[in-house]
């Protein structure tokens, strides 16, 4: 059953180490220090990155990996957490939390083994029905970094994140706080369930771990509330039966936030756009503005079109402010800023807008299939809400659109008549042929000038303020000053005859006084209020099945570790003080709770009557329990221990669930002498904790000072367990988390 531990590297660090944990997908182990910086080693201990805290004095509480290795949380005392992708140390989420994390988990669906391969082929096949498939049907949106260098690659792949692509199983975050609350979201984005511990047991409560099961069908959260620790059994059987429904809920949500960012990233864009164009045209004219009275700049301009009038302030702005160039300038300023708002509204705002449509037509037809979606939640009244405010959305867009063609008309003739007029002013001696204006130019021109007296008012500004023409309305968060006129829109036409087909809650209504940004801002409110229900209604069919009072401590909490053996038990190990501890309590649970079974564990040698601390406990599998032990004489060396879990279970006894676990007379039992073990003695180092990894069979431990680490092979052949291969592994100190060196360029 085991084999030789292996000593394979050993390093020393600049800085303290707080948090060991490896991947069980990859050879990579995170460590964090207390700097706040978070690493990732190789078993070789060659260093993949290293990223800094996100602010000064801001360390690491917790970390978790994704089940797939690919994804790394990161739990910080400013009570955000970081999703990295580990592949380039990239922010792909944040969360933020309210209170302190004291425990982060992140666990999936371990569905069930079965011996034929046609079966497991077959129960892929009918998860992976649930899975989307719009990437087939719907085309790519344009990277952003292409459109503005403003933009960078980090945005592009958030919108294409490994938060969910290719996603074939449920996963959960869970998080836990010291005011006993968890946050359960699905891919660590979609919140599907925020609980109060406190509501459960009635009297506030500190987190200090959590686990699921294998089924996800039963969640062990284990409290402190003063000085007592006790086990919360919760059935999360909703996990259980509707893992596809909540799959599939999951993956839309994830769709719909990223393309809400990319439309909002657009947005941005569309108004670096405008404020370019027309800043500096707008501070001209409200320069001159501030020297006539009111009402009369539109006059002035008038006065100028239709008799060729020009008084002193005009001449003035005219010829100094304005010039001859400045005007050729803003004219082609003009045209290319608006022709890149109208490419980002055709190719990027109304293609994200479809796509938000589509996602939300599927959302539509998931709730449809009441006997599925109703129990988690979903309605088809609000999706219905949010797929007409993506309608509305779309028709601001055109509607934004059609103002720029016409504004575009109206602001190159009168340019042109601008142009001509600079020219007779300054009374040069050659005067180029222009071209005169039509009544049509005229009409345009007219249009165009009647809107400068159009004062955006600004109660924290009382300088006048105008814009040159109407598309600025639109990109601020407030109602149209001049809205579209739409009397010669058949369909306004059609509906103002008919309220009945008005009212109708399928017809897509345009909101006449809103900006983009509010139209924005109301399908943004729409989606979320899609989700609101399912998060709640999934924690509120949680229910506690029991509540098992462990041990009652006098200063720190006992660390625990716990791990499902099967469908039928769960092992669940816990030291009896704060470390280091003489001894650990074992106790298996029947997730039935037909029984419980338990027992107090400690290790001596008999031949040389060596008793030993446990300083640590993890589990290496379902059936190796890892222990990290250490001597009590004057050298101080320490021990990884390897104990059969299958061993244990025969030394277990019932206990009395009523009454609290460590007042029972459980057997005490030398576990040294239980079965088959393995050994390593770690010599000449004081240890503090471990880490260890049954899917790579890998372990790290770290020092009592914490600044050297030694890793090790678990599961080494017999012969290579000698000490001479190990020169190369006690080389220079590492200094891979100093801070000159913290971020990989």
């Amino acid at each position: 059953m085991f084999q030789a531990i292996k000593q394979v590297e050993e390093r020393n660090v600049a800085n303290e180490i707080d948090i060991l944990l490896w991947s069980d997908r990859m050879d990579l182990v995170a460590i964090t220090n207390v700097k706040g910086e978070v690493a990732l080693h190789r078993l070789s201990w060659t260093r993949a990155w290293c990223l800094s805290p996100p602010r000064e004095n801001v360390v690491v509480q917790g970390l978790a990996w994704r089940p797939d290795g690919r994804v790394l949380a990161i739990a910080y005392s400013s009570g955000e957490v970081h999703l990295i992708n580990v592949e380039n140390k990239n922010v792909l989420h944040k969360i933020k939390i309210e209170g302190n994390v004291t425990c982060i988990l992140w666990t999936r669906e371990k569905p069930e083994k079965t011996s034929s391969t046609l079966n497991e082929e077959e129960e892929q096949l009918d998860y992976m029905k649930y899975m989307d498939y719009s990437s087939k049907y719907l085309p790519e949106l344009s990277p952003l970094s292409s459109l503005s260098p403003t933009m960078t690659n980090l945005q592009d792949e958030n919108l294409n994140s490994n938060l969910f692509q290719e996603q074939k199983e449920l996963n959960l975050l869970i998080i836990g706080t010291d005011d006993g609350y968890l946050r359960i979201s699905i891919f660590g984005q979609f919140v599907c369930a925020q609980v109060n511990m406190s509501d459960y047991l009635g009297h506030k409560c500190t987190i200090i771990s959590t686990y699921l099961s294998d089924d996800l069908s039963l969640m062990y959260v284990t409290v402190k509330h003063e000085k007592i620790i006790k086990i919360i059994l919760i059935k999360t059987d909703i996990f259980k039966t509707h893992t596809k429904e909540l799959f599939a809920i999951a993956l839309k949500d994830a769709y719909l936030y990223n393309l809400i960012t990319y439309l909002s990233n657009i947005i941005i864009l569309i108004k670096e756009s405008w404020e370019t164009s027309l800043l500096e045209m707008d501070a001209k004219l409200s320069k001159y503005a501030s020297k006539v009275p009111d009402g009369v700049l539109s006059a002035d301009f008038l006065e100028l079109l239709m008799f060729g009038i020009t008084s002193d302030e005009m001449q003035e702005f005219l010829l100094q402010d304005l010039t001859e160039k400045g005007l050729k300038k803003f004219g082609q300023v003009f045209e290319m800023c608006y022709a890149s708002i109208q490419k980002l509204l055709l190719k990027h705002v109304t293609k994200a807008g479809q796509n938000i449509t589509y996602h939300l037509s599927e959302l539509r037809g998931m709730a449809r299939l009441e006997h599925n979606f109703k129990k988690v939640g979903l309605s088809e009244a609000s999706i219905t809400e949010a797929i007409i405010a993506s309608g509305s959305f779309l028709i601001k867009g055109g509607e934004i659109h059609q103002i720029i063609n016409h504004f575009m008309i109206n602001y190159k003739a009168f340019f042109r008549w601008l142009y001509s007029e600079i020219i007779h002013l300054m009374d040069d001696k050659v005067v180029p042929d222009l071209p005169k204006n039509t009544q049509q130019d005229i009409s345009h021109i007219m249009e165009f000038v009647i809107n400068f007296d159009n004062i955006n008012s600004n109660e924290n500004d009382r300088r006048k303020q105008f814009s040159v023409e109407r598309l600025g309305q639109y990109l601020n968060d407030r109602p149209l000053v001049m809205p579209s006129e739409s009397e010669e829109n058949l369909w306004e036409q059609f509906l103002d005859r008919n309220e009945c087909i008005q009212k109708d809650e399928n017809i897509i209504k345009r909101f006449k006084n809103y900006s983009l940004i509010q139209q924005f801002k109301h399908l943004v409110a729409s989606i979320e209020n899609i989700f609101v229900i399912p998060k709640s209604l999934v924690a509120e069919q949680f229910s506690v099945k029991h509540i098992i009072n462990c041990l009652s401590i006098e200063d720190k909490p006992p660390y625990l570790s716990k791990m499902n053996n099967s469908t039928e038990s769960t092992f669940v190990t816990y030291l009896n003080k704060a470390t280091p501890a003489d001894g650990i309590y074992f106790l298996e649970i029947h997730n039935d709770l037909s029984k419980i079974c338990g027992g107090y564990f400690y290790f001596k040698q008999i031949d040389n009557y060596q008793h030993y601390q446990v300083l640590d406990i993890k589990f290496y599998s379902p059936n190796v329990l890892s222990v990290l032990l250490q001597e009590t004489n004057s050298s101080r060396n320490g021990i990884l221990y390897q104990l059969s879990t299958i061993s244990v279970r025969d030394k277990l006894v019932s206990v009395d669930i009523s009454i609290d676990i460590h007042k029972q007379n459980l057997p005490k039992v030398n576990a040294m002498d239980v079965g088959l073990t393995m050994q390593k003695c770690i010599e000449g180092m004081a240890c503090s904790y471990f880490s260890v990894s049954g899917c790579r069979r890998v372990s790290i431990v770290l020092s009592e000072n914490r600044k050297k680490v030694r890793l090790f092979e678990m599961e080494a052949e017999e012969d290579d367990d000698e000490d001479a291969d190990m020169t190369n592994s006690a080389r220079e100190s590492d200094t891979s988390m100093q801070e000159e060196t913290s971020v990989v360029e």
